[in-house]
């Protein structure tokens, strides 16, 4: 168990002495000192941007690798930091290393404001089944999708279109297999075959019917759980 917050190990580690601007914004934003804390990231963000790319870069590097690690890491992505330091490092990074998987996984895992997908892409294209923790979020990325696409699907709502989400599905279903835990990869797989039978379902009800898809449900003893509700309170 981590009983250390991100903030209070980066200001205990050696490396943070580099930056002594970024470890005092760190310090106090662990006080509780939003307003002072960001008065000092300000300077820092000042400072840094007057560094050549590869003193910015060794900055990203240290800062994401800490990211990784940490579940509460998004406390330390804070807009200014993020817009003025690292999109810019981010985006020459890429240009000038353009085959380095990193500046793509951590993109798409912290930095893609809801943009996420093509980041992680192009890491699972460059890293491949190493990229683990790119290859799970892709898989969960089109899960959310699929789940905000079906949510009202009782009310015979359906918020999306039949191409969006077999894109969707087939994009699970093109990664899933590369997952290395047996449990995960489990998980995935039987979401992505409730949506796919699910979409399979309105489709047929959709080419004769438009109301009373739990109905239809019911009486073709499907299995889902909103439609089970359904028989009980028959």
């Amino acid at each position: 168990m981590q009983t250390k917050t991100i903030l209070q190990t980066i200001i205990q580690d050696e490396g943070s002495k580099d930056y002594p601007l970024f470890r005092q914004y760190c310090m106090r934003k662990e006080q509780g000192l939003r307003k002072d804390a960001l008065k000092v990231l300000q300077s820092f963000i000042e400072e840094m941007k007057e560094n050549d790319f590869e003193v910015q870069r060794v900055f990203v590097t240290w800062l994401f690798e800490w990211i990784e690690r940490f579940e509460d890491g998004h406390h330390l992505l804070v807009y200014p930091l993020v817009n003025g330091v690292i999109q810019p490092v981010f985006q020459t990074w890429e240009n000038v290393d353009p085959l380095d998987v990193r500046p793509y996984r951590w993109r798409g895992l912290f930095v893609h404001q809801g943009e996420g997908m093509p980041y992680l892409l192009k890491a699972l294209e460059l890293g491949g089944s190493k990229e683990q923790r790119v290859i799970v979020q892709i898989c969960e990325t089109y899960l959310s999708a699929l789940w905000y696409s079906f949510h009202h699907i009782h009310e015979d709502l359906y918020l999306s279109t039949y191409e969006k989400d077999q894109e969707r599905i087939q994009g699970i279903e093109d990664v899933m297999m590369m997952i290395q835990d047996v449990r995960t990869r489990t998980n995935v797989q039987k979401q992505a075959a409730y949506y796919g039978q699910l979409l399979t379902d309105w489709m047929a009800f959709q080419k004769t019917e438009t109301r009373g898809f739990m109905k239809w449900c019911a009486e073709r003893k499907k299995p889902y759980e909103w439609v089970e509700a359904f028989y009980y309170q028959q």
